[in-house]
């Protein structure tokens, strides 16, 4: 949810935003066939990845939880800013490569609404300003030897962000032609929401946000850059997990979505933090019920074919967080047993993982 190095113009016409994200931009070239598709297992299977943190948290827990087999992935930040693509990919490769068999998931940070006007990296993206990182973050992901899923622009649709539709739809379309002009085979394209309630900011923004055509719902369609430009829907897990996610509405639609458009979908980031809004530096996760909600929801949808889990201490990385320490390691042990047995029916990295997802090195 948050990266945490640390949004097109007026929307005209609403009902041409809809048919401009619905349908392929006849401007743009025809997705290439030879490139990666979605990089997602069969029915019935779901993929671990191991996120989002630092290599030593990492590892950590492959030395304190689980190394054998290893998870099918890993779940790794950058941007577009200067000097980003260029420190931080040598870093993953090395360490990906210490774990054969593996993936990355690659999520790229495109601003938020705290830095500036909503969309204004969206905007500096299409004015051409990070052309030469995206070819940097290309040629990277080109060279990589692995299978990469991206998220491009994540959590699309949250409020901290506030990126307007028409610019999203038009700075993600504009990444994703320029890694495919740039013979970019080994990446999927994750189009992540965050799993709530959509954020459209015609009251905070009206001059970004124009008002919706009566009758117009506002949900995260309103962002879809189309069936050509997504491989995957993603979207996040964090608070919601704590409910019935199989009740839960937004995230029913998202699957749904997914399902109509032909679409697996990825738990993108998920942690069971706590939401107290309280600090409390001595929190571990307190018992299995997230845990329960979230696997049931894996077993209960065969489009669920990834979950990323964020095993990090919230509040000892960043004193400002009120979210605790969701390490598996640091939890109980009926908690640590009950994630063993969990997980342990999840797609893992090895040497039959890269044919399961339908990878060619």
């Amino acid at each position: 949810m948050l990266f945490r190095p640390v949004n097109l113009i007026l929307l005209i016409f609403c009902s041409a935003l809809w048919c401009g994200a619905c349908s392929k931009d006849p401007t743009q070239p025809p997705p290439d066939p030879s490139a990666a598709g979605s990089l997602a297992p069969p029915d019935g299977e779901c993929l671990f990845i191991l996120g989002q943190a630092d290599e030593t948290q990492m590892r950590a827990y492959l030395n304190e939880v689980r190394n054998e087999p290893l998870p099918a992935g890993f779940a790794f930040y950058t941007s577009l800013s200067n000097g980003a693509v260029q420190g931080d990919l040598p870093r993953y490769k090395s360490f990906c490569d210490d774990y054969p068999n593996t993936t990355l998931q690659l999520a790229i940070w495109t601003g938020e609404r705290q830095w500036g006007d909503p969309g204004y990296y969206l905007d500096e993206i299409l004015s051409g300003r990070y052309d030469a990182n995206i070819s940097a973050l290309a040629s990277a992901c080109r060279t990589f030897g692995k299978p990469i899923y991206i998220r491009f622009g994540y959590e699309f649709d949250g409020w901290h962000n506030a990126y307007p539709p028409d610019k999203y739809i038009a700075a993600y379309r504009y990444f994703v032609d320029r890694m495919r002009q740039a013979g970019v085979k080994n990446v999927a394209y994750v189009w992540h929401s965050w799993g709530v309630g959509a954020y459209y900011g015609s009251s905070d923004f009206p001059a970004f946000y124009p008002p919706l055509p009566q009758g117009q719902e506002v949900n995260q369609a309103l962002w879809y850059p189309g069936d050509d430009y997504v491989d995957w829907v993603g979207l996040s897990v964090f608070g919601s997990g704590w409910g019935d996610l199989q009740g839960n509405q937004v995230i029913q639609w998202l699957i749904s979505f997914a399902e109509n458009h032909g679409k697996p979908v990825m738990l993108a980031e998920s942690a069971p933090i706590k939401t107290s809004g309280q600090s409390d530096p001595d929190w571990v996760i307190p018992n299995t019920d997230w845990l329960r909600n979230v696997y049931s929801l894996c077993a209960a949808n065969d489009a669920v074919k990834a979950f990323t889990y964020i095993n990090v201490d919230w509040e000892g990385s960043n004193p400002s967080s009120t979210w605790g320490d969701t390490r598996i390691q640091a939890a109980p042990s009926a908690v640590r047993n009950f994630w063993l047995q969990q997980v342990s029916g999840l797609r893992h990295g090895g040497a039959a993982l890269y044919e399961a997802i339908g990878y060619q090195p």
